[in-house]
This record gives structure tokens, sequence and C-alpha cells, in this order.
């Protein structure tokens, strides 16, 4: 929060806590204990602050996964719910489904059952409008 050219330590560290929170949530054992690491380090209070952002960031997950499902359920029928088992029509009918919409390349990812998390974190950082 800015009040009037005063930056709180909660503001100036959300994007270090953004890094933090995607070092913890990658998988990475390496990337996980650095940012284990990096929490021991935190500043008096900056804990309080941390945690705070980590609920906002649960919140802006469960609010995308909302939306996502929301427009899943306006692809259409396929011959199977399975990517994997669909064939040029299915494809076709998903892709145009998709095209020029939100989300369009999370969601062929998604079909294609490759990784889309960077892009997931991507539209989470858009929406916390970091500086």
């Amino acid at each position: 929060m800015c009040f009037r050219g005063v930056v709180t330590i909660a503001e100036d560290n959300r994007r270090k806590h953004l890094t933090i929170l995607k070092n913890l949530y990658s998988g990475d054992k390496t990337l996980i204990g650095m940012a284990g690491r990096a929490k021991d380090k935190f500043e008096e209070g900056e804990q309080e602050a941390f945690s705070a952002f980590q609920v906002d960031v649960g919140n802006l997950f469960i609010e995308l996964k909302a939306e996502l499902d929301e427009g899943i359920e306006h692809f259409g029928e396929f011959s199977d719910p399975d990517p994997a088992k669909w064939d040029f029509d299915d494809w076709f009918q998903f892709e145009n489904a998709i095209a020029g919409k939100p989300f369009e390349e999370i969601y062929r990812l998604m079909a294609q059952r490759k990784p889309n998390i960077d892009l997931i974190w991507g539209e989470i950082e858009n929406r916390l409008d970091l500086p």
C-alpha cells in the first residue's frame, strides 16, 4: 500500500514473496530449499505479510480455476472426454472453441497434457498488479 510516497514492507516485498511462493510450489527440491532459506531470513513482521500474501495468491488460484472450469463447460461435446483419444474433428472443434478466448494457450496445453503452470503463474502475477 502506498500512502504519500511511503511504501510499506508488505507491498515492497510482494515480488520477492511471489518468487518464494513459485519456488515453494515448484516441485524442485533445490528451489524449495532456496525458498525455505529465504523465508528464514525474513525481517521482523515480514512473515505475517508473507502469510497474508500467500492467502491472497491462493484465493487468486481458486478464482482462476473457477474461471477455467467455467470456460471448459462451453467447449462442446467430443467423441471422448479424454483428449488423448480425440480424432481430427474433435481437435478441430476444440481449437475453434478456444480461438480468441481468454486462457486459450492454457486450455491448449491442458488438452495436450503439457505443463502450463508458467502461464498460470503469469496470470496470477498480472492479477496482482505488481510494480
